[in-house]
């Protein structure tokens, strides 16, 4: 398989901290993979509820998760605080893309950098739709 070339967002519309607590730690004492998975997915939740919105309701509209890629560039452990900057790329009218750039916060090291492919679903209809306007907006604003 070839190596996936991810890079870090390049324009950053969110950040948060999190720790890297006990139970995220593998057998090789390190970040497990479904343990940063799951440390995105809850970086994608703050963002989203930093502008009043959940992943069940983008203006009545559920997003869906339809791919990941995740490159990692160092290890992390237990006790350090982690960085995650999230940026958002349109891909078409009816998906984005987040792009997460993870860093330790003490050094600054790269820890590891990762793609979510969304599209957004009518839960009436259960058809895919536009992307929200809400996040349309963000995205041309820029905001953080």
């Amino acid at each position: 398989m070839a190596r996936l070339r991810l890079a870090p967002p390049e324009n950053v519309i969110f950040t948060t901290h999190l720790d890297v607590r006990v139970t995220d730690v593998n057998y090789g004492k390190h970040l497990g993979h479904m343990e940063l998975i799951g440390l995105l997915h809850h970086a994608r939740a703050e963002f989203l509820a930093a502008h009043g919105m959940t992943e069940i309701d983008i203006e009545g509209r559920t997003l869906l998760v339809v791919d990941l890629a995740v490159s990692y560039r160092s290890e992390a452990f237990f006790g350090q605080t982690l960085m995650i900057d999230i940026g958002m790329v349109f891909e078409g009218s009816r998906g984005l893309e987040f792009t997460y750039g993870v860093r330790d916060q003490a050094t600054g090291e790269l820890v590891a950098v990762a793609q979510t492919g969304v599209v957004f679903a009518d839960p009436e209809a259960r058809a895919v739709v536009q992307v929200p306007q809400t996040l349309r907006a963000l995205i041309e604003e820029g905001v953080k």
